[in-house]
């Protein structure tokens, strides 16, 4: 055998073994491999059966009304298991593939309100409901009613699931511009669809501000002084569409601004800039100075 099929063959052989973590557990290299990770039996719960598995199409049939908010983060592929402990009590797990660690965290932002870092690159518990990213994944554990016992075992299995996932993955970039001063901790929500926006803060039914697939978005809330405003900042795949995007931005929500800034009605300052392929955009500022002071912190080169 030459040293080259040698080497191969050593690396096909060890392949398993590369696997394991320090847990024990196999490691998750696909979706599939989570079935084989969740153990059968965990504290008097077991496992029912296989899982039963979702796409963009036929995800509408198990999260009736919610399927588009995980399909507008561009969703691959859904696990959803079972675990029951011998009365109508179960134990649900979702596991979503969002093809990148964009979307994966990005769909952890549109939904949390804190981040405890437990698990994962981010997570939260809450009323019996765990819920992480991790690199490509966002991982949902639902136990209702919540009783003690039971949330300890969701923990469990949220851990199982995190320490099986062998790889991190990037948060978009665009969050690390946000100016830190006065942001109101785990409010930055990013995502790629208008839509999304207008469920922390409603811009329009239209999409004035030309956000799809081929832009990055994020949207954070900020208190100063006992007054709360808002920071939106789209990044456009070239100059002209954010240039369109300003533009309609300004005739749609803005008119008669001077600048690109306008003193509302209820006294409040909105105003919007553009710089490069970046749209800053602050809403509700309490004076024009510190709007201008905020779209100023924001540096995109």
């Amino acid at each position: 055998m030459n040293k080259l099929v040698s080497s191969r063959y050593l690396l096909w052989v060890m392949m398993p073994l590369l696997l394991m973590n320090f847990t024990g557990y196999a490691m998750a290299v696909s979706i599939d491999d989570f079935d084989k990770v969740l153990p059968g039996e965990i504290d008097g719960w077991e496992k029912v059966d296989k899982p039963v598995t979702y796409d963009n199409k036929s995800l509408y049939e198990y999260i009736n009304g919610g399927a588009e908010l995980y399909i507008a983060y561009n969703f691959k592929e859904m696990y959803a298991f079972r675990y029951t402990a011998g009365d109508e009590s179960e134990i649900v797990i979702d596991i979503f593939d969002m093809g990148k660690s964009y979307d994966a965290y990005g769909i952890f932002s549109h939904g949390r309100e804190e981040d405890d870092q437990k698990l994962g690159q981010g997570s939260e518990y809450n009323s019996g409901l765990l819920t992480f990213w991790k690199d490509r994944f966002y991982v949902s554990i639902l136990a209702f009613p919540e009783t003690e016992e039971k949330a300890q075992t969701v923990k469990k299995l949220g851990q199982i699931l995190a320490d099986a996932i062998p790889e991190t993955g990037p948060h978009p970039p665009i969050v690390d511009l946000l100016p830190l001063e006065s942001l109101v901790p785990n409010s930055a929500h990013y995502f790629h669809h208008h839509i999304l926006v207008n469920s922390h803060y409603y811009i329009a039914s239209e999409n004035i501000l030309r956000i799809d697939g081929t832009t990055h978005a994020v949207l954070a809330r900020y208190k100063k002084e006992g007054n709360t405003f808002y920071m939106l900042l789209v990044d456009y795949p070239n100059r002209p569409k954010a240039q369109e995007a300003y533009e309609s931005f300004l005739l749609h929500y803005l008119p008669d601004a001077q600048e690109g800034v306008k003193k509302l009605e209820d006294g409040k300052w909105t105003g919007c800039r553009l710089k490069d392929n970046f749209l800053i955009i602050v809403f509700n500022s309490p004076t024009k100075d510190v709007l201008k002071s905020y779209m100023n912190m924001v540096a995109t080169d």
